[in-house]
């Protein structure tokens, strides 16, 4: 049985980029990888895209976005973990002076992170639809509330909390078990950390 991970990634996200990412295969599925002659290679979709687990938590809700191990752990685990990309501006005021190619920036001020989450669904048991998980994606969109999160790569650029702007479910061509999402999310400051700090 071959298990293609580079084939779902390019039908969900419509290009392979030359980075071989053996990582996540030996990482998210290495007890499927030692029990049969799967194909574990898998291709990271872009330089500026880091596989890392991600936990989304408020109230009593907690849902993981992590590697298989953890799956068979908690029922609420979207393996595999998301693809990551991280974007952020600056607000300037900026005034041109008449008569001239010359501008003075008067204000700067700093966006937050704007998130991309890149990530497959895959039913890696049974090779039926994720039903469940796109179910449970829908319920962590429809959440009308900010979601603390724990990420490693998050936490070095400061981001402790978020909120989900938008969320693209899509079927993968040729592949019944996956299923292929993207979610944009915005960083924000959780309400205790404002409330300390003013």
């Amino acid at each position: 049985m071959k298990f293609d991970f580079s084939g779902r990634l390019q039908a969900a996200f419509g290009f392979v980029a030359a980075t071989t990412a053996t990582r996540l295969a030996q990482k998210a599925f290495g007890d499927v990888v030692k029990k049969s002659d799967l194909n574990v290679d898998v291709y990271v979709m872009s330089r500026e895209a880091t596989f890392d687990e991600v936990t989304l938590y408020s109230g009593s809700e907690t849902y993981h976005f992590a590697y298989r191990s953890m799956a068979e752990q908690y029922s609420e685990v979207f393996a595999t973990p998301p693809m990551l990309s991280l974007k952020r501006a600056k607000k300037l005021v900026i005034t041109p002076i008449d008569n001239s190619d010359i501008e003075v920036v008067e204000r700067y001020g700093t966006e937050p992170y704007e998130i991309t989450w890149r990530g497959l669904l895959i039913d890696m048991e049974n090779h039926e639809f994720p039903i469940d998980k796109m179910e449970a994606l829908n319920r962590i969109f429809e959440a009308s509330r900010e979601w603390m999160v724990s990420s490693e790569i998050l936490q070095k650029v400061g981001v402790l909390a978020l909120y989900i702007r938008d969320i693209q479910i899509d079927f993968v061509e040729g592949f019944e078990d996956t299923i292929a999402y993207t979610m944009t999310t915005r960083a924000i400051r959780p309400v205790e950390l404002q409330l300390d700090t003013n």
